[in-house]
């Protein structure tokens, strides 16, 4: 893979995981203040999704090394 097209996997990656973040942190806040009551999500939750997340990364990391 040439310099120019890593760049440009980098620069599209980090957008589109900074605006998943972002839209994810708007639902999150969104759901807060529609229930005052209670937190939107549990500690426990929250560490499950992030796990969640981990082993998708992996697996994501796991298929683009088997194809190059």
């Amino acid at each position: 893979m040439n310099q120019s097209m890593k760049t440009v996997t980098l620069i599209v990656g980090t957008l589109l995981g900074a605006f998943l973040g972002y839209r994810t942190a708007l639902n999150f806040i969104d759901a807060a203040e529609e229930s005052t009551d209670k937190l939107p999500i549990t500690a426990s939750q929250g560490l499950q999704v992030g796990l969640t997340a981990v082993n998708a990364l992996k697996q994501i990391s796991k298929i683009s090394h088997t194809h190059s």
